[in-house]
């Protein structure tokens, strides 16, 4: 199979300051990274002048599972090389033979993202050039740039054009472990979804006691480093180990001797009990469960505006 690329959206990690935005990235990169090896799907992570892109050789339905296994990447979006002819004749044609409602009438609108040092084309330009020329070869088809039926959406380099093909949303929220540890027992379903509810903000999952082998399995999809104790430094520059910070499905006495704080600790966190899945309905977890064993099929939540907001 050819090369496929496909680029990262972070959201939330923009809002970051720049030495935070920094860490989380590279936690994000390095969870996605372990969980290739886990699932045996190769990817090559690399970065396009402004974007993280994701390059494989696997088949698109694995590679994307994988991805939307990436907790902190808010959408990625299928990239196909069409052309290193930067006629946008040679473009719209090789556009309209990767559509499948050509003579159909329809609203469009071009969008063009311009790489690179600027040569002949800038990306206004090119975008009346190149809707120009779809009108000419599919008269059927009218503008729109507010709420178009097909957004043609184009990556300008200076020596290779390409094509957005199909954008698709991910679990959104932080990657593992940059927010700390939190203790679990995980015995029923409901410890595993409200465990995922914590990972989804960006803490790893330490599991203690009773919890479940099938239960971890299900979480390690997600976080290849559940159950690995996260590391942070103090004003000396030296690492050690975070004492964990919040517990589910279990008591803080049960706690207790898992913490493992510091003794020359000055400040120390208490230790609080978390239940993520208050108010939430059945319905809901039932959701949030199919999400959970295949996100390219599921939405994590039937209400996408409440979840997201």
């Amino acid at each position: 199979m050819a090369q496929q690329s496909w680029i990262l959206r972070f959201g939330e990690l923009g809002l970051k300051s720049k030495v935070v935005r920094r860490s989380f990235q590279r936690a994000l990169r390095k969870n996605l990274v372990q969980l290739s090896k886990n699932t045996s799907v190769p990817i090559l992570r690399s970065r396009l002048r402004d974007f993280d892109v994701v390059y494989s050789e696997a088949p698109t339905e694995a590679v994307e599972d994988l991805i939307c296994h990436g907790l902190g990447i808010v959408a990625f979006e299928r990239i196909v090389e069409l052309s290193e002819d930067l006629d946008p004749n040679v473009v719209a044609k090789q556009v309209l033979e990767r559509h499948s409602r050509v003579g159909e009438p329809r609203t469009f609108g071009v969008r063009i993202k311009r790489l690179g040092k600027k040569e002949e084309w800038d990306s206004q330009s090119y975008a009346r050039a190149l809707g120009s020329i779809l009108i000419e070869m599919d008269p059927s088809l009218s503008v729109d740039l507010s709420h178009p039926d097909w957004w043609v959406k184009i990556i300008l380099e200076p020596g290779k054009v390409s094509s957005i093909e199909k954008r698709t949303l991910g679990p959104g929220g932080l990657p593992t472990g940059v927010q700390g540890d939190v203790l679990a027992q995980l015995r029923t379903r409901d410890d595993v979804l409200g465990c995922f509810l914590i990972m989804r903000r960006g803490s790893r999952i330490i599991p203690v006691l009773e919890s479940k082998e099938e239960h971890i399995a299900v979480l390690k999809k997600w976080d290849p480093f559940i159950g690995v104790r996260s590391r942070t430094r103090d004003d000396k520059n030296r690492t050690f180990q975070r004492p964990a910070w919040g517990t589910v499905g279990l008591s803080i006495q049960q706690a207790q001797p898992f913490i493992e704080r510091r003794e020359e600790a000055i400040k120390t966190t208490p230790l609080c009990t978390l239940e993520p899945l208050c108010g939430w309905t059945e319905g809901e977890k039932l959701a949030l469960w199919k999400h959970l064993e295949s996100p390219s099929l599921f939405r994590p939540h039937p209400d996408t505006t409440t979840w997201f907001q």
